[in-house]
């Protein structure tokens, strides 16, 4: 329409289109900002409900740690009980022979294929030589097996995680690794496994199904029958694993390293099926250097594999059950 119709239009006319231009407009304008304020709007609703969410996982995270300590703490406090209703009841103090854990079973198993298999194990982790352990472990592309205690630190969950994440096998030892305490009776064994058990999966999503119990099965500090702490662990479905091959540095012996070493190669020598005993406590130097010459001369030899414990592990017990 030209301009000379458009002023040829009566006013009323002109006033309509122009309030429809007007309309028109603002449902184009509405059109264009609604959908980007919608989405500023959701963007920033977001942010905040995931912020709160992170609150909230921390604080959760921060209330189970709490739980942990007070589990462990009411645990200690009735075992100490036990402990006092004991010794009231007896007339003198009984003396408890312990058995030094450098000690070696005899047992073996013929592998199959002729090939012999090799299950390092590591007691009474995590620590700083456990992460040391780890990097050799990686190193030399060798998988092993870790029974661990309680540690409720940062760094000791780190450690936890690394060990599953690396596709090595975790174990239960105890949470408390106190023999008077967990051998006071089966209940308090139980009690202390189980928080441990329960912490792990926590930490790391994984429920461990094996344990080595402190000390070993054959231990004469235990107050109760290994034979059926061991059934009752074995009907709950989890697997005691003793060893066949110490060394040695479980005793405040002070091992040099190189004995230490000669002391698993001797042993591997003399088994198909071997299941050595090393630790990875705070204080155990000596076996991270030992660990070192180990995996060097192990990984040369053909005629062996090393592995985690698995499922298809064979059973090595010091005792019947």
């Amino acid at each position: 329409m030209g301009r000379y119709e458009e002023e040829a239009l009566p006013k009323s006319r002109q006033e309509r289109v122009e309030r429809l231009k007007k309309i028109l407009v603002t449902i184009v304008l509405l059109l264009v900002f609604i959908p980007i304020v919608t989405s500023i709007c959701l963007t920033f609703a977001f942010v905040i409900m995931n912020h709160r969410l992170e609150e909230a996982r921390d604080r959760q995270s921060a209330l189970e740690e709490q739980i942990v300590d007070l589990q462990f703490q009411l645990l200690e406090s009735r075992q100490k009980q036990a402990e006092a209703e004991s010794a009231l009841g007896q007339d003198d103090p009984v003396e408890i022979e312990t058995v030094s854990e450098s000690e070696n079973g005899s047992q073996d198993v013929q592998t199959e294929d002729g090939i012999k298999r090799v299950y390092l194990t590591f007691d009474d982790g995590p620590s700083r030589n456990t992460e040391a352990i780890l990097d050799l472990l990686a190193e030399y592309d060798v998988k092993a097996t870790f029974f661990v205690v309680g540690n409720t630190d940062e760094e000791a969950k780190a450690i936890y995680r690394r060990i599953v994440n690396e596709g090595h096998t975790i174990g239960i030892h105890s949470y408390s690794h106190r023999y008077s305490n967990i051998y006071a009776s089966q209940d308090a064994f139980l009690e202390d496994f189980y928080l441990l058990s329960d912490y792990i999966y926590d930490v790391t999503g994984v429920r461990p199904d094996i344990c080595r119990l402190p000390g070993g099965s054959s231990n004469t500090v235990s107050r109760i029958s290994m034979s059926e702490l061991v059934r009752t662990l074995d009907s709950r479905g989890i697997t005691c694993y003793d060893w066949n091959i110490s060394g040695g540095d479980a005793d405040g012996h002070g091992l040099s390293a190189g004995q230490i070493t000669n002391n698993v190669l001797n042993g591997v020598d003399r088994f198909q099926t071997s299941i050595v005993l090393l630790h990875d406590g705070a204080d155990k130097y000596q076996t991270v250097d030992a660990l070192e010459k180990i995996l060097q001369e192990l990984s040369r030899r053909e005629d062996l594999e090393m592995g985690p414990i698995t499922e298809d592990t064979p059973i090595i017990l010091h005792i019947k059950y």
